[in-house]
């Protein structure tokens, strides 16, 4: 038998609109304008205002809207596509020059269809012919695929439609015009791409029967091909994703003038025509189902707008904070200079919840003369050095970056000895440390660095 029990509980509920503005503060420009839209078409009482809107300022003259603003496609760092068309429709293109039969033709559709985004054949023949056989009942062995994918592997972008990065690097070898350079290149990716991927020089001279220079030529051709042949192409799949910086930042005469990308965002207000038609059914007592409509059409409308101001001004007031804290680096754009913060830190100066700071910083970007940041990047965790002094990990990590870019190429330094050599610096971090920030630095291992 169950028993009853009294039970009390301490908890926040939100309502559905405190729901709503926190999901405005978590998405990004790119995703507002659209939320935008869907709000426009849902609601007939909602409309855009097309009287210009003042400036808004706020604290040490920080934190201006524009509505006005260049494109923010320009002096962003932009994830820009080499070619509007997918790889897919320009291989079909040159694919119509070829003589094949017409089953011939239909198998070499089939297996562009199934290259990735990279221009890679990542599915097995022994796949692709099971495919044949039950989407186009295509009856092929393995064997008689091969001629087809090879004619395809001569097609432009070279090195498309190679089953591994050898055989894509293979491929572009064997177009490019022959030299001594090139014929070793060739024989060090067919023959010892082991010791050639873990740049194991002295095994390669050694079983290649060649010197360093020769060896040094060799890796500089490999140097020029394209590892990712379909990388340059749309995707026919996904809409070509572009960095949208939501902060503008600018230095003058050493003061920081941050301004509110609107580029994206409308003004919007409640429609005026739908309050008269309200005012008039109230006045006339008339169909209560058409007041309720109207009075709940105009109310959300009224908080849509002003969600949309109390978002803009939220995300001001959080990026101010940030550079007030981050104020030194802002100014330099020195990494070294970077403070440590938390969320907690901007939570406790402008006085809301972390939560909120967190949906804030989530996904925004700032362009600045230095680049263009997402703002996760400045919240770091504090690092204490031998003299007492707090600084940002980030800092650390720069130093580490320092000296590997400052190391003998021909004898880069260890995980361990990049920790020594913190140490003597004054950051004191352990092997397993160095390995994790060098791992987030995108810097590989030492055996990967070397050069000849």
């Amino acid at each position: 038998m169950q028993k009853q029990r009294l039970k009390q509980e301490m908890g926040l509920k939100l309502s559905p609109q405190q729901i709503q503005f926190l999901n405005l503060l978590q998405i990004p420009l790119t995703a507002l304008e659209k939320r935008i839209e869907e709000e426009l078409e849902n609601n007939p009482a909602l409309e855009e205002d097309t009287v210009d809107v003042k400036e808004v300022s706020n604290d040490f003259s920080v934190g201006k809207t524009k509505a006005n603003r260049p494109s923010d496609l320009e002096n962003t760092n932009s994830l820009i596509k080499e070619r509007d068309i997918s790889l897919q429709t320009f291989l079909l293109k040159q694919l119509a020059m070829v003589n094949f039969t017409k089953q011939e033709h239909a198998i070499a559709e089939f297996i562009i269809g199934c290259l990735d985004d990279n221009g890679f054949l990542s599915r097995s023949l022994l796949a692709i012919t099971d495919d044949l056989l039950f989407k186009m009942n295509i009856t092929i062995d393995e064997a008689a695929l091969i001629p087809i994918l090879n004619t395809i592997q001569k097609l432009d972008p070279p090195g498309v439609a190679a089953r591994n990065l050898q055989e894509c690097l293979l491929l572009q070898l064997q177009q490019k015009p022959k030299s001594d350079a090139v014929e070793l290149a060739q024989s060090m990716c067919q023959n010892h791409y082991t010791a050639f991927s873990h740049r194991n020089y002295e095994k390669l001279i050694r079983e290649l029967e060649t010197d360093n220079n020769a060896l040094r030529a060799a890796y500089k051709e490999i140097e020029k091909l394209n590892p990712k042949p379909g990388a340059s192409f749309s995707n026919s799949e996904e809409a070509t994703r572009y960095i949208t910086p939501d902060f503008f930042l600018e230095i003058e005469d050493d003061d920081i003038k941050v301004t509110l990308n609107n580029s994206k965002s409308k003004r919007l207000k409640s429609s005026q025509y739908y309050k008269h038609m309200l005012s008039e059914l109230e006045n006339e007592k008339g169909d209560k189902d058409a007041i309720a409509f109207l009075k709940d059409k105009l109310e959300g409308a009224n908080w849509f707008a002003n969600a949309l101001v109390q978002r803009e001004q939220t995300l001001l007031n959080t990026m101010n904070c940030i550079i007030r804290l981050q104020s030194d680096f802002f100014k330099t754009g020195n990494e070294q200079l970077l403070r440590p913060m938390k969320l907690m830190d901007i939570a406790e100066s402008i006085n809301l919840d972390i939560s909120t700071i967190s949906r804030v910083t989530n996904s925004k970007y700032i362009e600045t003369p230095y680049g263009t940041f997402l703002l996760k990047e400045f919240f770091s965790d504090a690092y204490s050095k031998d003299d007492g002094t707090i600084v940002s990990n980030k800092v650390v990590k720069s130093h580490l970056k320092e000296l590997v870019e400052s190391e003998d190429k021909k004898s880069p330094f260890s995980d361990e000895e990049l920790s020594e050599k913190m140490g003597q610096k004054g950051y004191h971090i352990a092997r397993r440390t160095v390995s994790k920030y060098r791992e987030q630095l995108a810097i590989p291992t030492a055996k990967l660095r070397r050069e000849l």
